[in-house]
């Protein structure tokens, strides 16, 4: 008999049972990195929080029965701009394929020292770009969408109950922050599908001219491919609730003509680090290789275990206090279990 699950849902506000949408390929899809810099140990707690739901699923429904998809972002404005930094004498085509490609294997090392099982797939958005252009016309056929000065435009105003996953109603929406202001948008909350590239920015043959895909376009394209038009959960940080998901949510559903994307939404909480947002100007900025291999944060370096359980000794929806003390006291914890094993407790009564 399977054990009762019951998730808050992001999307509902509300704690309820789950039940799959066929209990014989539970899918589940989470958001990865953009593969232009180390991970960081915000990138960690996403990573660990899905892995170990990953790891419940496949317990409860069986190995063969789980699907976890977590995407690579391989092209995208900050990988451009890295790539011409990085080797400004490639072509850019070449200087990006050893940004994403180095990035991409840091990524790998790094969250497998954490203790994380791989996914079941971990598509590319460059190898998807044919799926994507595929919904844009979907979208600028129903009336969703729109070209204007170059670029495909999602209509936010088409969908009328666009804002349930965040809570942010298009009228109370302000231009500017999170939500770019631009003069050939009908509203200032649409958002781009496509846009042109120049002839030294990557680019792929289209309808709307020779270009590439917006940010929120490759989930929606990647999650559909591997798990379909509706599927069971969609995980991330917190702060892709807007605009990363509120616009795959509107993507999917009006290509799709679908009443959702996922049926729950899981969001992992914020961290910080001693107290203070995380940020390079900050000098706190801390990498998971950091962490692992070099001495920047406690003067020394800390095993993949320590750093596991440090972000899983807090709910995964709070906020994270990232600090050495917080690193002690799970290194402190772990060094009780095998005297508790041994004595046949449970690891907890060794606390």
């Amino acid at each position: 008999m399977s054990i009762p699950l019951r998730f808050y849902n992001t999307l509902t506000r509300e704690k309820t049972a789950f039940a799959p949408i066929d209990p014989q390929n539970v899918r589940m899809y989470v958001c990865g990195p953009t593969v232009y810099d180390y991970a960081h140990i915000g990138n960690a707690r996403p990573a660990i929080v899905f892995d170990v739901l990953f790891r419940l699923l496949r317990h409860i429904y069986g190995e063969a029965h789980v699907t976890y998809a977590r995407n690579i972002t391989d092209v995208d404005d900050k990988i451009n701009a890295r790539a011409l930094r990085d080797h400004p004498g490639l072509p850019l085509n070449e200087a990006i394929r050893l940004v994403t490609e180095k990035t991409e294997t840091q990524y790998h090392e790094d969250v497998a020292l954490l203790g994380n099982l791989k996914p079941t797939v971990e598509p590319r958005a460059t190898d998807t770009i044919a799926e994507m252009i595929e919904i844009i016309e979907k979208l600028i056929g129903n009336g969703h969408a729109y070209v204007a000065k170059g670029e495909v435009l999602f209509d936010t105003k088409s969908m009328a109950d666009y804002g349930q996953l965040s809570k942010r109603p298009l009228d109370e929406q302000q231009a500017g922050a999170r939500v770019a202001v631009d003069a050939h948008k009908k509203s200032p909350g649409d958002f781009v599908l496509w846009k042109l590239s120049s002839h030294n920015e990557p680019g792929w043959e289209s309808p709307w001219g020779r270009g590439r895909p917006g940010w929120h376009i490759e989930c929606s394209a990647m999650s559909r491919r591997y798990l379909g038009e509706v599927f069971d959960i969609h995980g991330g940080g917190l702060d892709l609730i807007f605009p990363h998901h509120e616009n795959e949510i509107a993507q999917s559903r009006c290509a799709h003509g679908t009443e959702v994307m996922a049926n729950v939404w899981m969001h992992n909480g914020f961290v910080q680090v001693e107290g203070r947002k995380m940020s390079k100007s900050e000098g706190n900025f801390i990498t998971i290789y950091d962490l692992l291999h070099t001495e920047k944060f406690g003067g020394r370096q800390w095993p993949g275990e320590v750093l596991r359980l440090a972000m899983l000794m807090t709910h995964y929806r709070e906020p994270i206090d990232f600090s050495v003390k917080r690193l002690e006291e799970a290194e402190r914890l772990l060094a009780k279990w095998p005297a508790a094993e041994a004595s046949g407790a449970a690891p907890c009564d060794a606390v």
